[in-house]
């Protein structure tokens, strides 16, 4: 008998920026989606305030004044409940098949278990940003891993010493901000676990927009 799985939504502590990355990602793995079907606007209007967040995000980030976080906030909200509103579809639809649920970009709970060093996460790539200074950067999950390391050298990569911490997220992509434009830097990632600090993947390089 197939194992019954349970959607995890996954908005805990997400910041602005990653949660407009999250609400791309359920975007792009459901439009088309064969198993899955939604109001027709539903994927549209995670769209749009997705797009309204960075907006915002960006704003509050220039800006930093009060009504501009608390403008930033509200759509943020805008968005969980949209994707919130995404998960119960899934869930009523997927009826607990965890290959359709991860495929609609969610994850499913997973019964604690003893994992090893893990090994360096795969298909590993970097792209311009969206927004000038930017890079994003995305890679293969890696199950059993508590948070994931990102590494940038904007020098020779050949250089250990030149390598630096860049990031630490516990999703499957990011974006780098504030970086210098039309610059190249090159990128490294490791999927960290409870018995230590996993392998590092090959080099990835991009130019920040």
């Amino acid at each position: 008998m197939k194992k019954v799985e349970k959607l995890k939504v996954g908005l805990e502590r997400l910041t602005p920026t990653a949660l407009v990355e999250k609400g791309r990602n359920h975007i792009e793995s459901c439009t088309a989606n064969p198993d899955l079907t939604l109001p027709p606007d539903l994927l549209k209007e995670l769209g749009d305030a997705c797009d309204a967040l960075e907006a915002a995000n960006i704003t509050a980030r220039e800006n930093g004044g009060k009504l501009d976080t608390r403008r930033r906030d509200a759509r943020a909200l805008e968005v969980r409940e949209i994707i919130i509103s995404l998960a119960g579809y899934v869930t009523a639809q997927s009826k607990g098949d965890g290959e359709k649920i991860t495929a609609t970009g969610f994850e499913v709970w997973k019964a604690r278990e003893r994992v090893g060093v893990l090994d360096a996460p795969e298909n590993f790539r970097a792209e311009r940003g969206k927004y000038r200074g930017d890079v994003s950067l995305r890679w293969g999950a890696k199950r059993g891993r508590t948070i994931y390391t990102l590494q940038m050298n904007s020098g020779n990569p050949d250089r250990e010493e030149d390598w630096k911490w860049a990031a630490s997220t516990t999703r499957n992509f990011h974006t780098l901000t504030g970086l210098e434009p039309d610059k190249q830097y090159y990128f490294r990632v490791r999927a960290n676990s409870a018995a230590g600090a996993g392998k590092l993947s090959e080099v990835t390089s991009s130019k920040a927009a």
